[in-house]
């Protein structure tokens, strides 16, 4: 079995509305022929030819578009989004609507580096989900299946809840990275880096292309396990119909959100 779905979500610290971080970030998606756009558009209901010009004078010039929707109808099939200014609401996250050859999945990876590098997430993931039977039957497809929804940091969960979970590869900066603590992530039974721009870079398994699902799922629990300490990461309950994971906020993103609340 292989995966079936492939995500990239984060959550930038910077703005995109100026001409060379925007440039910077096209230019990831440009460079390598496997993921440039075939379409783009500022809302989820438009969509035309991609042109590169055109995107930096609605954004940059004429400061129209609040957001930037970016597509692909290749073999590679994606789509994805971004708000192009910072702030409470600025998430970023590309789709890919069909399965990733194992060959490419070093230049999945890659992708992510180059997009965080740019976006320096307080928090982001690129992740892989494997296929879990709908209502899940046994008690390793439940894990497996709150394994996948914790890993898609989508705003709805993620805003209320904190970080849901790690992914396959998990970026961490800013007040997430001093809710968790460097040295704690450092010591995690992980692949854990340090990025030049400041962040933290965690992969689960050295060698992901030598992996199957269930070796991924006894690291992520592994991980998981590890993390809970931190009291940052979202405690899960799973509903009785064997269908939906919900989430509620653990310790420490309750203090934050009352931080939060504090300064408004």
């Amino acid at each position: 079995m292989k995966p079936s779905y492939f995500s990239i979500s984060m959550y930038p610290t910077v703005a995109f509305n100026e001409e060379e971080l925007l440039g910077r970030l096209l230019d990831v998606f440009e460079s390598n022929e496997k993921f440039a756009p075939t379409h783009w558009g500022n809302s989820e209901t438009v969509r035309v030819e991609y042109n590169r010009e055109e995107i930096l004078e609605k954004v940059v010039s004429e400061g129209r578009v609040s957001e930037v929707h970016l597509y692909r109808d290749k073999s590679v099939n994606y789509r994805g989004s971004f708000q192009v200014r910072s702030g409470h609401g600025s998430f970023l996250d590309l789709e890919f609507q069909k399965s990733i050859a194992k060959k490419m999945w070093p230049d999945f990876f890659k992708l992510a580096d180059q997009i965080a590098e740019i976006a320096k997430p307080s928090f982001g993931t690129a992740q892989m989900c494997w296929p879990v039977p709908y209502p899940w039957n046994t008690e390793r497809e439940r894990l497996q299946k709150w394994m996948n929804i914790s890993s898609l940091p989508i705003p709805v969960r993620f805003r209320p809840n904190g970080p849901l979970g790690i992914g396959a590869r998990t970026y961490f900066s800013g007040h997430i990275l001093e809710m968790f603590d460097r040295d704690f992530l450092l010591n995690a039974p992980a692949v854990v880096s340090e990025l030049e721009w400041g962040g933290v870079c965690m992969d689960l398994l050295q060698d992901p292309l030598e992996a199957d699902g269930d070796t991924w799922l006894d690291r992520w629990l592994d991980v998981m396990n590890y993390l809970e300490p931190a009291q940052v990461i979202a405690v899960p309950s799973f509903h009785e119909s064997r269908m939906a994971v919900m989430y509620s906020p653990n310790v420490a993103w309750k203090k934050h959100l009352g931080n939060e609340r504090s300064k408004k």
